[in-house]
């Protein structure tokens, strides 16, 4: 079966952060901000904000969230079960936040890798992402180093 990707609901906090959570443990630094995230957190974000899953069979395999800063979009909290990776479930999530940024008029779409885990950031080149050391994340976690952000122009994708 294939995944279908679908915007989130207050319902999906707890699965979001459990996948966050499972994605974490995999293959994130400890030392990231990314382990202190709370489902308390994460439901305020989805309540406020909105994010997309990617399901199949009713199960979530990935989550990511977004949030608005002036005209650009911030990608937030991108993460896929490890055992559902390799299928392009990330590729689906990310141009789900870039499909929502164009529809809804957004210039850019900003995201921010930790500089614990820069191995991340070709995926992202891969995507169309590119470093911007000018750019500033506004969502920064201020007992973290600095991340690396990476921006793209808001189009939509066929």
């Amino acid at each position: 079966m294939t995944a279908v990707v679908r915007p989130t609901t207050l319902d999906d906090a707890g699965v979001f952060h459990d996948v966050m959570m499972a994605a974490g443990r995999h293959d994130l630094d400890p030392r990231a901000s990314w382990h202190r995230v709370t489902l308390t957190d994460v439901a305020v974000s989805l309540g406020q904000y909105g994010g997309f899953v990617a399901e199949e069979d009713g199960r979530i395999l990935g989550v990511v969230s977004h949030r608005p800063w002036g005209r650009t979009l911030t990608l937030n909290k991108l993460a896929v079960l490890p055992e559902a990776r390799g299928r392009g479930l990330a590729t689906l999530l990310v141009r789900a936040v870039e499909a929502h940024a164009a529809r809804h008029g957004y210039e850019q779409v900003l995201l921010a890798v930790s500089s614990y885990n820069t191995r991340l950031v070709p995926m992202y080149e891969h995507l169309g992402y590119r470093v911007d050391p000018e750019a500033v994340y506004p969502f920064a976690n201020p007992t973290s180093p600095a991340p690396v952000v990476l921006v793209k122009a808001a189009e939509v994708h066929a």
